[in-house]
Formats: structure tokens, C-alpha cells, sequence
């Protein structure tokens, strides 16, 4: 008989991982280069992308509030798009997050003055950050929510301090228009869609959750609006801190040895390299839940939904998502994954919003109800295509490779279990 996993983790929980999924790396990274296409009008770009989102996250609250399974985006595709869908929108969703949980791991060093400069110790603390959380995340799931949790409050707590600068100077800014005129809001929208990812990995491990229903929607609203408001207001206190904001290339360092002197650059490093390592933990929380779902949905072997006798975590998929991290570490960094993320998160996006209107519409009777169901999905949909079109292309070609690739794979399984 099927074992199931234990449900333990709390409606906090929950939300620390949605907020530690969103508030990583972009946070420290982003401020110049937004300066730098906006200026002072920058923290608009954070606005308008998360009023954007604003729906897509809805249809995700709405879509996880029916379910109490494991999954997330994946599952939603499956039941109402079929097998093959279920299975695109779930490898999808597996490989970004390992690509995200090595390149995010190997920028811990960039922040460490001792490994600055020394790659093969940068790629050592890569590697046992992401083994240590692993099996954290394979002893036992509260280990694993406990540790998301202390980094997801550790990491806030000097970007808070900066979100309270930018609380005091919120009054008196004063956006105005770039010189060249709002041509580069696309490209700077771009950026704040990279920033706001995350709030969809809330439902993913909504199989250990004590109740989903509920405390997922929540968690990922919260996730995103809460995300939002720092953003704009960190935003905001850089531009009021740092004259020459759009070329610093530690804005959050300067802004906060402008306010506290060197202490406050600190602080800002100590919370780049905890947010960074509380991303990592997070991580290894939620991307081997892809992998269940793809086996209790047979597309994978089911010996990867099996749950340790003992700990009743996921341990199969744990160690495989945490071997694979640890060989990606060698070989990705962090430069590239912006525009590769974003088209791969599109699929989810769209295939979420796409799974609500087609459930709305077979409710809803024609006439106004039914175009007051399909209202919040379609605006998704649309947010969603016109935030991936200010990107290239040769990312969307990338993810039909490993998209490819991964179809190759489950062939593969298949064959080998009728042998």
C-alpha cells in the first residue's frame, strides 16, 4: 500500500517558503540595473509587474485551493490537459528549479571576501550548501521547513531595515519620466518578473501541509504582495541613498554604508549570503515535490514517490534532485538565468491560467457569468505573454531542448519498466 506523507507543515510555513522563493538574489542585484533604465521612476517597474501578476497568482491560489496533492502547476496540467501536458509543465518546473538551486548556490561565494576570486572554493561551498540541505530535506520535512524559516526571517531583517528607509523617504519621491521616454519599461518589467518567480512553488509541496486548501491560496498571495511592497520600498530607499545608483554594482551595500556606515554594509553582505543560502534551503524544501508528482503520475518511476519508512519525506526524489544540483553546480552560473527562467515560468503561468479559464468557462453558464469568470484568467494569460515577449528567443529554443530531452527520458523510463 502507498504511503503517505506526513502533513506537517503549517500555514507559516508555507509562506516563509513562498517569500524565500521570491526574496533571493534579485533583491541585492537589481536595483542599479532598474535604476539604470528608469531612474527615478524605477520602483514603478516593481509595481506594474506585480499588479500584472497579480492574476496569474490568483488563478494559482484558485487552482491549489482544490487540491491537497503534491504538484503544483504540474498536477493542474494533468487533470485537465492530459498526461503529456501534466508531464511538459512538471519537467519543466523540475529543471528550472535545479537550475536556480546550483546557480544561486555557486553565487554564495561572490559575497564571501575569503572565496572572491578562488572558483574552486566557490564551488566547494556551492556543492555543500546544496548536499547539506538535501539531507537536511531527506532526515526529516520540519528540519527542512525549520531551516526556511530561520533563513526566510534572517534574510529579511536588513532588507527591512532598508524598506524602512524608503518608508521614510516615500514622501518625498518624486518619479519623472527617463529622457528617452518609457521605452525601456519593457525591459525593466522583465527584470521585476524575474525578481517576483517564486510564489508558485507554494503549492508544490501541498501534500505535507497540515491544511492546503487553505493555507496554500494564502500563502501565495502573500507571498506576492508582501515581495511587492519590499521591493518598492528597497527600491525606493536606494534611489533616495545612492546618488549614482544606476552604476553601483552593490546597490543594496552602498544604500545601506550610506545610512549606517560600514556597518550597514555589514549587514547588507551578511544578508546577501544568508539569502542566498536561505534559497538553497528552500530549494532542497521544495524541487524534489516536482519529482513526485511526476512518478505518482507515472511518468517517471514510482520508486521516486516513495517515502522513507522512517522520516516519511520523499527520500528517493530528495537524493536524486540533490545529486543532479550537485553535478549542475560545476557547471552553471548565474549570468543567463533571468531570460531562461522567465520563458520557462511562462509555460507554468500559462498553463495554470489556462487550466482555471477552462474550468471557470465549464461552469459558468453563457451570457455575463461566463465572462466574468474568464476576466481573471485571460488577464493572466495576457500579463503573462506580453512579460515574456520582452525577452529573446533563444531562450524559448533552450527550453524546447531540454523539454526534448526530457520526453526522451520518460520514453526511457517506460521501456525499461516493461522489459
Amino acid at each position: 500500500m502507498k504511503s503517505s506523507p506526513a502533513r506537517l507543515l503549517t500555514r507559516f510555513d508555507l509562506v516563509c517558503l513562498g517569500v524565500n522563493a521570491v526574496v533571493g538574489s534579485s533583491v541585492f542585484l537589481f536595483p542599479g540595473r532598474l535604476a539604470g533604465h528608469l531612474g527615478s521612476a524605477s520602483p514603478l517597474a516593481y509595481a506594474l509587474t506585480a499588479l500584472l501578476l497579480a492574476p496569474v497568482a490568483l488563478c494559482f491560489a484558485e487552482a491549489a485551493s482544490q487540491h491537497d496533492r503534491a504538484g503544483g502547476p504540474a498536477l493542474y496540467a494533468h487533470e485537465e490537459f492530459g498526461p503529456d501536458w501534466g508531464f511538459a509543465i512538471g519537467w519543466l518546473c523540475w529543471i528550472t528549479m535545479i537550475v536556480s538551486w546550483a546557480a544561486v548556490a555557486n553565487a554564495i561565494a561572490s559575497y564571501l571576501p575569503w572565496a572572491a576570486g578562488r572558483p574552486a572554493a566557490g564551488k566547494i561551498i556551492a556543492c555543500s550548501a546544496i548536499a547539506c540541505f538535501g539531507a537536511l530535506n531527506w532526515r526529516g520535512v520540519r528540519l527542512g521547513a525549520w531551516t526556511t524559516d530561520f533563513f526566510t526571517v534572517a534574510k529579511l531583517v536588513p532588507i527591512a531595515l532598508i524598506a524602512l528607509a524608503g518608508a521614510y523617504a516615500l514622501p518625498a519621491w518624486r518619479p519623472s519620466a527617463p529622457a528617452e521616454g518609457w521605452r525601456p519599461l519593457g525591459a525593466a518589467c522583465f527584470l521585476a518578473y524575474f525578481a517576483f518567480q517564486g510564489f508558485e512553488t507554494v503549492p508544490v509541496p501541498a501534500g505535507e501541509a497540515r491544511d492546503p486548501k487553505k493555507d496554500v491560496p494564502f500563502a501565495v498571495l502573500a507571498a506576492l504582495g508582501g515581495s511587492a511592497a519590499l521591493y518598492i520600498l528597497v527600491q525606493i530607499a536606494a534611489l533616495s541613498l545612492v546618488p549614482a545608483l544606476a552604476s553601483s554594482e552593490r546597490p543594496l551595500a552602498d544604500a545601506a554604508g550610506a545610512l549606517m556606515g560600514p556597518l550597514g554594509v555589514g549587514l547588507v553582505t551578511a544578508g546577501a549570503v544568508i539569502s542566498m543560502t536561505g534559497y538553497v534551503a528552500g530549494s532542497a524544501l521544495g524541487g524534489p515535490r516536482y519529482l513526485v508528482a511526476l512518478a505518482e503520475e507515472g511518468h517517471l518511476p514510482r520508486a521516486l514517490a516513495a517515502t522513507h519508512p522512517r522520516f516519511g519525506t520523499p527520500s528517493s526524489a530528495i537524493l536524486w534532485s540533490t545529486g543532479v544540483a550537485v553535478l549542475s553546480a560545476g557547471l552553471l552560473d548565474f549570468n543567463g538565468l533571468v531570460d531562461f527562467s522567465n520563458v520557462v515560468i511562462g509555460a507554468q503561468f500559462l498553463s495554470t491560467c489556462a487550466v482555471v479559464l477552462k474550468r471557470r468557462l465549464f461552469r459558468a453558464e453563457s451570457g455575463p457569468a461566463a465572462a466574468r469568470g474568464a476576466a481573471i484568467p485571460l488577464a493572466g494569460i495576457s500579463a503573462t505573454l506580453w512579460l515574456g515577449a520582452q525577452g529573446g528567443w533563444r531562450q524559448v529554443a533552450a527550453s524546447a531542448a531540454v523539454l526534448a530531452a526530457g520526453f526522451a527520458l520518460r520514453a526511457g523510463a517506460r521501456a525499461l519498466d516493461k522489459l
